[in-house]
Order: structure tokens, then C-alpha cells, then sequence
């Protein structure tokens, strides 16, 4: 989750952090001439190479600029933390050659003493104090930029199924674990008015805070320690037959699956109904693109995927109800935290079940939720 300090080595080579992803594998935000296919059912793994990587994306986006912009430098930047930490905004940073600096988690480089971080102000406004240093500073980038806030704000007064120009993607950015683990206390996800969500998901006393699950050098998961109470997790692939104690066939598929399969079933029905009702109510079509900005495109030539040639910016979506804009915000952040099913599962279940409910009530998405249940 954070650098913490690191031997020269390492810092050298960088570090190989591994996470687990429900349905695809999350890539950094840039330009892509592959082809998208659909999003892949099911669960697999998904390796992010971390704060020190010299090739990473995350840290790359800018070189061309050759400076990191205000609105990034926080969490892009190699000091960006401290700055923020301080004056609570960002200037302008230096282009990064090797992610994070040391200094950017720790305040003292011989007693490797973290940042002070009192409390974490979560995109919506809404504030969090987890009661641990460590995970607030884990958390003042892991949360998201967006919230329910923010879609309200941009379809407030709109008719729910008429196609708005002025609509665009809202997206809620890369790895809102913070978020996720805190649910409605947080509101990073997109909450139907009406609906009771669950907030902070307790876990048990020794994996309640993020270096409690994750290593805090590399951001492996510690998989001994889910062992311990869940029978049968030896490696990480293991980690997709968690159930809990949460009870129900949230996808409807006729079985009780581990919770992050019974995301990945909901995923993809849920972008199938996406896809179905933006043809039917926008008269185009639309897919996703992990990788290229703005991530959803106009599927031009109705192959239900987004071929390299329509992976431009020109093509972005047009079409988006805020209905529409509802689900595919709320799929998008199911997606962009890869560990949703263990950060706070029955978080990720709930928006992925109300946002497929909602596409329902439509009568334009071809979607019945019999059989399925909401956690």
C-alpha cells in the first residue's frame, strides 16, 4: 500500500507489488492501440509493478510535460505527500525519473517515522480517522477522486433516460481502497437514493489495517494470515474461494460462490446490460477500455468491443443518460479496486447489484434480477 523505506537495491530495481482483481486486469491510465475486448468473466490476477517502478505509467504519464500538474502531484509526484500534508493542495512537481522518493511516507530517515496524517478527507468531503497512522497515509491516495457527490452533481435536474451531450464519464480513478473499505462512510461509490449501504468493514484485529494485509515493503498480501481463519487459502490464487460469512447468490447463477467470483458474475452482467441499454436508449454503442482515457468509447462498428481505431478521445461516449452514467461509474469502480472483494465485499456487491436493478427498472437493458440477491 506505501513505500516505506527501502536498501539502495531495491530502490534500483523497484519493487513488484501483487493485488488481486475481480474480472480484469487494472492498467494504468494511458493510450492503448490494442484492441479491448470484453471484459473477461471471472476471477484472475493482476500484477501492478509499484511506487518505485521506474516504467510505471502511474508515474509516467508526464513526460512529455516534463512536470506533473497540480491536481496529480499528490500521489504522482516523488515528495507530492508532504507538500499536501502540509498546505492541504499540490503546485505543480517535478517530472518523476523513479516514482516516490523515501521522504515521501517517512518524515524521519533514521527512525523511519511515517508521516503524520491525523485524519483523511475523502472525495465527497466526508472525513475519516481510521485510529491509524499508518493506514490514513495509505489512504490519503488511495481513496478516489470522485463520489456520489460528483455524479449527483453532474446529472442534478437531468430526465433519468434522456440522452444528455453535456453528460461525460466520471471516473472514479485507480485503486479507491480506502473508499471501498469504508463504504458509505465514504461515499466514493455511487449511492441510489433510497438504498442502505454498509460502511467500515471491521476484518479481524490483525488484518484491520492496510500493512495488516499487506507487506509493507512490496504490497504483497499476506496470504499466511488468511489462512488463519479462512480454511484452505495457501497462495493467492486461494484468495477468490473467500466466502465469509455473507450469505446469498448475489449473481444469481444458482450457486453460493466466493465473494469474488460472485463480483465478477455481477460485473459482467452488469456491463452486458450497460452495453445493451446505451444501444438501445443513446442508438449507439459503447465499451469499455481499461486502459486508454476516457475509457468508454463509441463501439462505432457494433462488434461489442472497441477496436484500435476507435480508441480516441474523439470517440468518447456521446450518449450518456444519467442513468447510464450511474452504472458505468459504479462498474468502473468495481473494476478499479481490484481487491473490492476483500477491501469491503458486500460494498462492491451492493453497487453493482443496485446499478443492474436500476438498468432493470428501465425496461431497456434486458436484464431480470430473479434469483439474485442483495447482501
Amino acid at each position: 500500500m506505501r513505500a516505506i523505506l527501502l536498501s539502495q537495491n531495491l530502490f534500483r530495481r523497484g519493487l513488484t507489488i501483487l493485488s488481486i482483481a475481480a474480472v480484469a486486469a487494472i492498467l494504468v491510465a494511458g493510450g492503448s492501440a490494442r484492441s479491448e475486448e470484453k471484459p473477461e468473466a471471472g476471477v484472475r490476477l493482476e500484477f501492478w509493478k509499484g511506487h518505485f517502478d521506474r516504467n510505471s505509467d502511474a508515474f509516467h504519464e508526464w513526460d512529455s510535460e516534463k512536470e506533473i500538474p497540480a491536481v496529480c502531484a499528490r500521489c504522482h509526484s516523488a515528495i507530492g505527500l508532504p507538500e499536501y500534508l502540509t498546505d492541504g493542495k499540490n503546485a505543480p512537481a517535478q517530472h518523476v525519473k523513479n516514482g516516490f522518493a523515501c521522504t515521501n511516507c517517512h518524515a524521519d530517515l533514521l527512525t523511519y517515522a511515517r508521516q503524520n496524517v491525523a485524519k483523511v478527507t475523502f472525495p465527497g468531503g466526508l472525513i475519516v480517522d481510521s485510529g491509524h497512522n499508518d493506514s490514513n497515509l495509505c489512504m490519503t491516495c488511495h481513496q478516489g477522486r470522485e463520489s456520489t457527490a460528483s455524479v449527483n452533481k453532474a446529472i442534478a435536474g437531468l430526465p433519468l433516460d434522456t440522452p444528455d451531450p453535456k453528460l461525460n464519464f466520471i471516473h472514479v480513478h485507480f485503486y479507491p481502497a480506502g473508499a471501498t473499505r469504508y463504504g458509505t462512510e465514504a461515499k466514493v461509490g455511487y449511492e441510489y437514493d433510497g438504498k442502505k449501504y454498509v460502511g467500515y468493514f471491521p476484518h479481524m484485529p490483525n488484518v484491520s489495517t492496510c500493512t495488516g494485509c499487506h507487506s509493507p515493503h512490496d504490497g504483497e498480501v499476506k496470504i499466511d494470515r488468511c489462512g488463519g481463519c479462512h480454511d484452505g487459502i495457501k497462495t493467492v490464487a486461494d484468495l477468490a474461494n473467500i466466502r465469509m460469512s455473507t450469505r446469498g447468490d448475489f449473481d444469481g447463477n444458482g450457486k453460493e460462490e466466493g465473494l469474488a467470483r460472485e463480483i465478477a458474475g455481477l460485473q459482467a452482467q452488469l456491463y452486458a446490460a450497460i452495453q445493451t441499454y446505451a444501444k438501445n436508449v443513446g442508438g449507439v454503442g459503447i465499451g469499455f477500455s481499461e486502459a486508454a482515457y476516457p475509457h468508454w468509447f463509441a463501439d462505432r462498428n457494433g462488434n461489442g468491443r472497441i477496436d484500435p481505431e476507435e480508441v480516441s478521445p474523439a470517440n468518447k461516449y456521446p450518449a450518456y443518460t444519467p442513468r447510464l452514467l450511474q452504472a458505468v461509474y459504479n462498474y468502473t469502480y468495481s473494476v478499479r479496486d481490484p481487491g473490492g472483494a476483500y477491501h469491503n465485499g458486500r460494498y462492491i456487491l451492493q453497487l453493482l447489484y443496485d446499478s443492474l436493478d436500476s438498468l432493470a427498472a428501465s425496461g431497456k437493458a434486458n436484464v431480470t434480477m430473479t434469483g439474485k440477491v442483495r447482501p
